[in-house]
Parts: C-alpha cells; structure tokens; sequence
C-alpha cells in the first residue's frame, strides 16, 4: 500500500470570517487549510505546527500583520516560511514596506480566486525547491566533512603508523623477553613484562578507537565535555606530526573546570584543522601554537595563534572559502577551513581571522557552555 502524499499546508490569518472562508474555499481542494483570527494565535500556531505558507492580513486588532511577519522573521525556526500578505490597502507604499520586511509577495482584496491560487501555487513550487535545494547542500556538507576527516587521516598516515608501531614494538619486545624469563624462571620478571604487554596492547587500542571516532560518519550530538579533553584528544592525534615538525604547543586558560555544550568529535575536528593548518608553515622547528580559553556569561572562547609567517594579504578575505589552500595540489584538500567554519556554524558560532601579520596568525571563536 503506497503512503498517502503529502498535502502542504497554508495558515490563513485575519480577523475577519467571511475572508477566511473564501480563501479556505479556495484553496482547500490543494492545500491543508488552517486559520486564526489574530496576530498572536497565529504565532502562536506557528509555532505549534510549522506552516508551509502563510496568508497574513495586516489590519488586525491587537497585533498586526507587520508585527507577526517581524516575529517570524526573527526565528531561526520560522524565518523561512513564504508569507503573502492580504490587505485591502493597495497603495504602492504600502505593498513596498510589507515586501522590504520579508514578504514573499502582497494579494489585495477583493480577491480573486484564479490570482490567489497561481501566486499560492507559485510560492509552493519555490519552497519544494528550496527545500530539496537546502537538504541537498545538508547532505553534501556532510560529504565533505567526512571527506576532510579522511584526507586528514591520509595527511597523518605516517604519524598513525608510528604511533601504532612504537607499542607494538614495546609488546614484541616484552614478550621476547619473557621467554628468557621463563628459561630463568625469573617470576617477578615475567609478571612485569605482562604488565608491559598489556599497557602495550591498550595503546594500540586507544589509538585505533581514537581514529574511527574520528573517521566515522555521525550526525550532531551535543554534550556537556570539558574543553581540556578535546583539545586533548585532538592533540593526541597529531601528537607524532607536532614532534616531527619541532612545533610546541603551549595552552593558558585550559583546565578541567570549563566545560562546553558541543559535538566533541565535531569540536575535535575543528581543533585538528587549526593546529594542522598552522603545522604546514611551521616548518623550521622553532614553531609554536598557543591555544588560550576562558569564558564570558554566556559562552567559552578560545583563541589558536602561531608564530608563523601569517596569511598573504591577498588570500585573508577567502580563507573559508572551499577548496582554499596555499598547499601543493597533493599536501590537502582546500576544506579545512571551510569544514570548521561550518561546525561551529551548526553549533551557532562563528570563526574570524583576528591577527594575521609577520608575527603569525590568530583565529578566534566561541562554544556554548550550555
């Protein structure tokens, strides 16, 4: 049995029945019709049940139509609901201003049945298409996310590799060990160098949970973590690339007491770009990052700057852009930015170059507490 199709729906809102009701006759046969005689049911119901379109008369007692489109406009969640206004008024200025505060389009009265159903229809098809549109670029944002999160990977392959093989060798060595020890009869020795085996072996698997934490496809989940531990952990994964390039790592500001409301595998991500970003001109090793936090009422803010040579003048206004990188065609993808301004953006915050100059670079941003 095939599901039944979906029927949009269109919140009628004026005080007046009679308007109701042939706005409802009209348009009933296409749409789920729902109406309120005032501003403030009507926001009231938008909020409730997110209408696909709204008929909004501006004359109303109380709170008027201005006023109700102002409101919706506000919200992140309502703000993109198509509104036409219906309004007896048919002065030029009058459908200008109602246009200018975001309405879609301005139906006078007396209406027209034929006019009223092709201006409604006309803005349904807009919003079907800005909505596949909208979820298209959702979906292929994440695509690439997840593509930044395994070209990183790729940049970091010989740093994982040694990571893996400095406990493996610790284990081998051990356990070579113990069969001399077993030769010996040596009790206490083989006690410790099981001891050592295990240690061995739990890095190994700290070290392989870490990377498909990080490369494993997730959708948001915000929680309450300190800060302290994501910066570690984005540390710990570059922590062979930092030592390899000579690059310190100083933190102020960083303690165990400031926790933030985030995605930590997401917020991880960020820090890996930054610190990866700044590694690729600290290549003299006398580099150093120095990552600052604290925190205001409502939220955490954290400052990453380096001492390198800074972003060319030239390139600082398109450094988000996607596809953005000084690197040879096989040293990165160009998304690194990109992909962290985009994270912090679905946690609400924003990202700015707040430095750059010969001294090196700063960028900073915000996290919620809460």
């Amino acid at each position: 049995m095939s599901p039944t199709p979906y029927r949009m729906n269109v919140l009628i809102v004026d005080d007046m029945p009679t308007n109701i009701k042939i706005l409802g006759e009209t348009l009933r046969k296409e749409y789920d019709i729902s109406f309120a005689r005032s501003g403030s049911k009507a926001l009231e119901m938008v909020d409730d049940h997110c209408p696909d379109l709204i008929l909004l008369d501006i004359m109303m007692p109380g709170i008027d139509g201005y006023e109700v489109l102002r409101r919706i406009k506000k919200s992140p969640d309502h703000a993109h609901i198509p509104v036409i206004f219906i309004s007896a008024r048919d002065d030029e200025k009058d459908e200008t201003f109602g246009l200018e505060l975001g309405a879609v389009d301005y139906i006078t009265k007396p209406f027209r049945p034929a006019v009223v159903k092709a201006r409604v229809r006309t803005h349904m098809e807009l919003k079907m298409h800005r909505d596949r549109l909208n979820s298209l670029v959702h979906d292929r944002t994440r695509q690439l996310i997840h593509s930044d999160r395994l070209a990183t990977l790729g940049t970091l392959s010989a740093a994982i590799a040694h990571e893996v093989k400095n406990p493996l060798h610790y284990v081998v060595g051990n356990a070579e060990m113990i069969m001399d020890d077993i030769l010996g009869g040596n009790m206490v020795s083989i006690q410790q160098r099981a001891v050592n085996i295990v240690k061995g072996a739990q890095r190994i698997n700290a070290l392989t949970d870490r990377l498909k934490g990080y490369s494993k496809k997730r959708g948001k989940s915000n929680i309450e973590t300190p800060l302290r531990d994501i910066i570690d952990d984005a540390l710990e994964m570059l922590r062979y690339r930092l030592l390899k390039c000579g690059v310190e790592i100083r933190t102020a500001g960083v303690d165990k007491e400031l926790t933030v409301f985030c995605d930590p595998h997401q917020i991880s991500q960020v820090f890996v770009n930054l610190i990866n970003n700044s590694t690729e001109v600290l290549t003299d090793g006398t580099g150093v990052i120095v990552i600052r936090a604290g925190k205001t009422e409502e939220s955490a803010w954290v400052t990453l700057s380096d001492n390198g040579p800074g972003i060319p003048t030239d390139k600082i206004d398109t450094i988000f852009e996607p596809f953005f990188t000084e690197k040879a065609d096989d040293k990165g993808t160009g998304l690194g930015l990109f992909i962290t301004r985009h994270i912090l953006s679905r946690h609400g915050r924003e990202i700015h170059l707040t430095r750059s100059d010969a001294s090196g670079s700063e960028f900073t941003f915000t996290l919620p507490l809460k």
